[in-house]
């Protein structure tokens, strides 16, 4: 029985011996079941005691890629708050680690920053010096001296309405004064028997005069010239280098109607404080006797689209005159 026994035994042991796993095998088992469990990145395995244990938390950190990172730029961080035991000497802080295009996109907003800054600053400072300490240049003017305000309505239609590049005085004396520019004017425009007379006081302490001459006149249909007599008021408001307020009356003759009205004009030269000089002209038909509709019509048309004419071909010839000096 012992020799059966021990036969049997014999032959199932070789069995169960070929069954059982062998150790290289086992050894591989757990290698891959550890790789699959935990990941490759640990270089131990990590126990739930150091998960829990607080004083094992940082060995466990250190452990991983990442952590080591992180506790570098703690250290370096701790390293470069200022030593508080040190006498009175602080260390520089160390420059953490940033992208090109972060500090890139830093510098230039800090750039743009203090640029607009000075900018704002300086301007300011101009300002502030350019009002209060104007400098009295011949090509400057403080607004304080123009003083000068016209007293006339402006009432009627208005002809023109221009800034030109030249001093109020010298305007002036272009259109009211014996002036070679306004002598060229009317020759011209085919302008005869052109009388100019002198300034001169009236009976109301006002300067006057009176201008005469001989016009011709564009219409198709009527007289081809008319005589135009002016009389040139120069109001009390009028002041040399700042203003003139002057008014015209025009008398007519030797065209039909021409007692039943007069035209009414008006000039003001006004200086800006860039030493130029802003140009109004008003006119407006005065009837001195009643006449019927159609011909009330028929003379305001052809009256002002005269005077429309007149006013541009003088301000043409201005710039012309102007530009040559």
């Amino acid at each position: 029985m012992k020799s059966i026994k021990a036969r049997l035994n014999n032959r199932f042991r070789k069995h169960l011996e070929m069954d059982k796993p062998s150790s290289s095998n086992s050894n591989r088992m757990s290698r891959s079941t550890s790789n699959c469990r935990n990941p490759p990145i640990l270089r131990s395995q990590l126990t739930a005691v150091e998960f829990q244990d607080a004083a094992t938390a940082t060995s466990t950190r250190q452990r991983l890629f990442w952590g080591n990172r992180r506790a570098s730029t703690a250290v370096r961080d701790d390293k470069s708050k200022p030593d508080s035991n040190a006498a009175g000497k602080k260390k520089p802080p160390a420059s953490t680690r940033q992208s090109n295009f972060t500090q890139t996109d830093r510098s230039r907003t800090h750039r743009k920053l203090s640029v607009r800054s000075t900018r704002c600053n300086s301007m300011a400072t101009t300002a502030l010096v350019s009002r209060e300490n104007m400098p009295e240049t011949p090509g400057n003017r403080r607004p304080d001296d123009m003083t000068a305000r016209c007293s006339a309505l402006h009432e009627g239609r208005k002809l023109l309405q221009e800034r030109l590049m030249v001093r109020v005085d010298a305007l002036f004396n272009m259109l009211f004064s014996a002036s070679p520019f306004l002598q060229n004017f009317h020759d011209k425009r085919k302008s005869t028997d052109l009388r100019m007379g002198a300034w001169a006081r009236n009976a109301g302490g006002q300067n006057q005069r009176t201008v005469s001459m001989t016009v011709a006149l564009q219409a198709n249909v009527g007289p081809k010239i008319a005589k135009v007599t002016e009389t040139q008021t120069m109001r009390e408001c009028s002041e040399p280098g700042q203003l003139y307020s002057i008014d015209v009356r025009s008398v007519n003759a030797e065209i039909p109607y021409a007692d039943t009205f007069v035209v009414l004009m008006h000039f003001c030269l006004k200086a800006t404080v860039e030493e130029q000089t802003d140009v109004l002209i008003f006119a407006q038909i005065q009837f001195l006797k009643s006449v019927w509709a159609v011909v009330r019509t028929f003379i305001e048309k052809n009256t002002y689209a005269g005077l429309e004419e007149f006013c541009q071909a003088l301000y043409s010839a201005l710039l012309i005159e102007i530009r040559k000096k």
